[in-house]
């Protein structure tokens, strides 16, 4: 299943029990008095653990009776074990457990897996290994298949939650984190990675310098960033079947803001600290992407650019390495003798995020030009300490750690100046610069302003990482409700695939200065209708009111508008304030469809956010976006754009190329999910040799290797058709469905040929298939004699243009065609294509056909703005059985998609012909499978184009 999938599993699995029903639970109630009188043998963290196992068990009682049932008897006997004065979880030897603990950012108790070995001696120091799961899994489950429970991976949502026994028993401390689910290892998935790693070395024995950090295909993207954002942290790092650079995963053409949100966040430009760090890196060429095998070359490439040799290895084969590169548990063994460097004579270290601003005994405390990226590289020798910066203006050095020997004198030169020169037991740790770029001993001076520093620094992500509340305006009544339902939307939290989390919601009334002390503030409101934004009105940087908004000294007009942006709380400034506001209290719940990654601001409007993008806007680009400059003001003219002082750290800008389709942007790929394996793909010629193949930096290991069909090239595109003249269509300007048609062809001819760039498509020209949209009235006549019921919409409900817009009432030939969303919208013209195609659907045995989405506004470049397009989901048989486009389509990515071989599967063998008979029969101009991108892994989409005698498949 894809992780937006179990994105919407555990926002319905997570939903919180009410605290009547944990009142009446008699396991609970024990707890509590556990709790209450704790035995002096068991730990607090035991207890909370325990109340974790039965908050999971609550939780997938409906989705999983018997797993639920298994968690909580393991609640039971640990309770047991407390109850006799045992902490039930040291004595988990050799077996795989779950644990909780209670985090600040959310009201829900997170867990992670844990593994300790079989004859587990508290008085030994184990090393541990950090375990970070990719798409689709979990802790629980991924910590059972590090362990050695291999399975398909689209069975992985029939396991998530299942009891795991391991296959093979390092002598190690093995721990899976769920990382709040699947938020792709950011903000507060790094948080949880920390916060995991420090529970458990409280309650458990750990080597602090051999902790090692793993993470496969998004875990391997997290290991790439938690890995060289905080190396210093680890003895190694191994990222596996990951991409280096959140540049390249994002695709598309970020702006500036959102490259330098990105850049922190990215292992490739943060490489140089990993500097002391065994840092190893492990892919696939045949690996299909988007991890894609280009990316890890261009990492490569960029290593030894700075003198860094790169300790890859490459692979033969596809996505899944996690067996290979661990030789089936072989590999601890070699790991345990590596370990962390605690003094290092050289550090370097690249920050652009005061999260993660130490390496080693240096700390970066404040940036220039928060936030683009910050650069040092000291040096300690017998007595003196060198350091080169850039973009600095305040560092410190931890100097119990740095190897300076131990003489009386100490020597500190910065930039080639010398900042001190005496005794050893007087050297001051912090050093700032000066004007005119001199440096002194001693913190920054403060300026008596508000200024950028750690823990009030933004951007609008930075608040994630801890307690925020979420307050709604109650100030208009006519707001009130709804601007709660958006503080209720935001408390489950903004970024993508984020489950296991919700926040706190109140009222305006209801914020004290106790809670402003304690907790950044989300403040939603339109204008007037929140009290805190109306009473720090002239103290914010950024305002709005019923016609628009000003940024400094910028004002955008209009009546559609909304703003996100993060400050310095006016009362405390010791802690945030995020506002989200909007001209209407819809412009303020659109503020919930910005993409991931933003700067300190955004100014939206309704066309931007039409749609949810994932990490960036891409081509729904935001009317405004920046950075608040070093004291929180905007910068001079209200500028948008923030102006980068060259590029001190020698990286150029990486400009992805631009993404298949405007509005999908993929994500990872499925554990397990490689060329050769992955039952979603059609299997290519492989042989297995048996030769054993060494090389300098893994084990012997079987040698795999492909024989692949010759590549598929891009297709040979037919020219596209001319508009259509005035005297060509069919329906007059004064007719409704004329007027739309003109428009259609209008903004149809500025539409991006994506169909044209995807390799493996399949054109046919056929002069029979044109057709153009037909009056109104004749339309719907020609309808009313189909076998469907239908209603005439008013075109005024749609704001894009509809020929003849009708809403279908009721079955199509025998056939019913199911929305499982918004009701069946679409024009005339392409409901009368339905009833054929339902009768050859009947002649296949389907009597159901499930529809994701038919007339929707956005994105700009789609036909299902048109009412001209479909998606298709799943068909049902008159069995009952179901064909599911995102679990039985076979991809065949060697093969243009109807000269495939027929796959074995009948279910596949079915779409596969429910593809291809669209396609013949010319029924519709497109027909996009899940070949054709990863956007359309759970779908076909199929649209009809007038005027335009071209037909497509991929």
């Amino acid at each position: 299943m894809h992780p937006q999938g179990f994105a919407i599993v555990f926002a319905i699995l997570f939903c919180s029990l009410s605290a009547r029903a944990q009142s009446e639970d008699p396991l609970r109630e024990r707890v509590v008095r556990l709790r209450a009188n704790r035995p002096p043998g068991v730990s607090e963290g035991a207890l909370i653990s325990i109340d974790y196992l039965l908050d999971v068990s609550a939780r997938i009682a409906r989705g999983f009776p018997e797993q639920s049932s298994w968690w909580r008897r393991q609640a039971e006997s640990f309770i047991q074990l407390a109850e006799a004065g045992r902490d039930p979880y040291p004595e988990q030897r050799g077996r795989i457990v779950n644990r909780g603990y209670e985090s600040p950012i959310s009201l829900i108790r997170q867990g992670y897996a844990v593994y300790i070995p079989p004859d587990y001696d508290p008085k030994r120091r184990y090393p541990m290994m950090v375990v970070l799961h990719g798409g689709s899994s979990n802790g629980n489950l991924f910590l059972g298949v590090v362990l050695g429970n291999n399975m398909k991976w689209e069975t992985y949502s029939q396991h998530l939650w299942d009891a795991y026994t391991p296959r093979w028993y390092p002598d190690w401390i093995v721990v899976a984190p769920d990382g709040f689910g699947h938020v792709l290892w950011r903000w507060m998935g790094e948080a949880d990675v920390l916060a995991v790693i420090e529970d458990v070395q409280r309650h458990y024995s750990v080597d602090p310098d051999r902790i090692v950090l793993c993470g496969l295909s998004n875990g391997g993207l997290g290991a790439y960033a938690i890995g060289m954002r905080n190396a210093w942290r680890f003895s190694i790092v191994m990222a596996i079947a990951g991409a280096p650079s959140w540049l390249q995963y994002a695709g598309g053409r970020p702006t500036l803001e959102e490259r330098l949100a990105m850049l922190p966040w990215s292992g490739m430009h943060l490489i140089e600290n990993s500097v002391n760090t065994d840092f190893r890196f492990y892919h696939g060429t045949r690996d299909p992407g988007p991890m894609r095998p280009a990316f890890v070359r261009e990492l490569e490439a960029h290593m030894r650019s700075l003198g860094l040799e790169p300790k890859v290895r490459w692979y033969n084969f596809g996505h899944d390495l996690l067996y290979i590169v661990h030789r089936h548990g072989q590999i601890y063994p070699e790991l345990a003798q590596i370990r962390r460097n605690r003094r290092p004579e050289e550090v370097r270290l690249i920050t652009g995020d005061y999260r993660a601003n130490r390496q080693h005994w240096v700390s970066v405390t404040r940036l220039e030009r928060y936030p683009e990226l910050a650069k040092v590289v000291a040096r300690a020798s017998d007595g003196l300490i060198t350091a080169t910066t850039s973009n600095v203006l305040e560092l410190r050095f931890e100097l119990s750690d740095a190897p300076t020997g131990s003489g009386p004198e100490l020597r500190i030169e910065i930039d080639g100046q010398q900042v001190y020169r005496g005794q050893r037991s007087s050297a001051p740790s912090a050093f700032h610069r000066k004007e005119g770029n001199r440096w002194a001993a001693g913190p920054l001076p403060s300026t008596g302003m508000l200024e950028k520093m750690p823990g009030l620094s933004g951007p609008l992500t930075d608040p994630y990482y801890e307690r925020m509340v979420h307050v709604y305006g109650t100030q208009n009544p006519a707001h009130t409700e709804a601007l709660r339902r958006e503080a209720e939307r935001g408390a489950r939290g903004w970024p993508i695939w984020l489950w296991g989390f919700r926040q706190e919601v109140r009222a305006d009334t209801e914020v004290d200065e106790n809670l402003m002390r304690s907790a950044h503030l989300v403040l939603y409101g339109t204008p007037g209708s929140n009290l805190w934004i109306e009473r720090w009105r002239d103290r914010l940087p950024i305002r709005i009111d019923a016609k628009g908004i000003v940024v400094g000294e910028r004002r955008f007009e209009g009546t559609e508008l909304g703003v996100r942006f993060v400050y310095p709380n006016p009362q405390t400034q010791n802690r945030y304030i995020i506002v989200q506001a909007g001209t209407t209290p819809t412009m303020v719940g659109r503020g919930h469809e910005l993409p991931d990654f933003l700067p300190d601001w955004v100014v939206y409007e309704l066309r931007s956010t039409a749609r949810r993008p994932r990490l960036i806007s891409g081509q729904g680009r935001q009317v405004a976006m920046g950075y608040f400059d070093r004291f929180w003001r905007v910068p001079s003219g209200g500028s948008a754009r923030m102006e980068i002082k060259g590029d001190p750290l020698g990286i150029e800008w990486f400009q992805a190329g631009p993404s298949l389709v405007d509005d999908t942007i993929p994500a990872s790929p499925i554990i397990g999910s490689t060329t050769a394996q992955n039952p979603k793909h059609h299997p290519l010629h492989h042989r297995v040799s048996s030769s054993i193949t060494h090389d300098d930096n893994t084990s012997p290991l079987f040698a795999i290797t492909l024989r692949q069909h010759p590549p598929i090239q891009l297709p040979v595109t037919p020219p596209p058709p001319p508009p259509p003249l005035q005297e060509h269509f069919l329906a007059p300007p004064s007719d409704q469905a004329g007027r739309a048609a003109r428009m259609i062809a209008a903004q149809a001819q500025g539409f991006p040929n994506h169909r044209g760039i995807v390799p493996g498509a399949t054109w046919a020209t056929d002069p029979l298939g044109l057709w153009s949209i037909r009056p109104q009235g004749e339309c719907l006549e020609a309808l009313r004699s189909a076998p469907l019921a239908f209603k005439v919409l008013s075109p005024e409900l749609f704001p894009t243009p509809v020929p003849a817009p009708v809403e279908l009432a009721g079955s199509v030939a025998d056939v019913e065609f199911r929305s499982l969303h918004s009701p069946l919208r679409m024009a005339c013209e392409l409901a009368l294509r339905l009833p054929e195609w339902a009768v050859a659907l009947r002649k296949l045995g389907i009597r159901r056909v499930d529809v994701l989405s038919s007339y929707r506004p956005h994105p700009w470049t789609s036909f299902h703005r048109f009412g001209l397009a479909l998606d298709i989901v799943a068909f049902e048989s008159e069995d009952g059985t179901r064909f599911s486009v995102e679990h039985d389509f076979i991809e065949t990515p060697a093969h243009h998609t109807c000269d495939a071989p027929l796959p074995p599967d009948p279910k596949a063998s079915l779409l596969l012909r429910i593809a291809c008979d669209l396609f013949e029969r010319r029924l519709v101009s497109t027909v996009l499978t899940p070949n054709y991108n990863e956007g359309h892994r759970n779908h076909f989409h199929l649209d009809i184009r007038p005027d335009d005698p071209r037909f497509y498949i991929r």
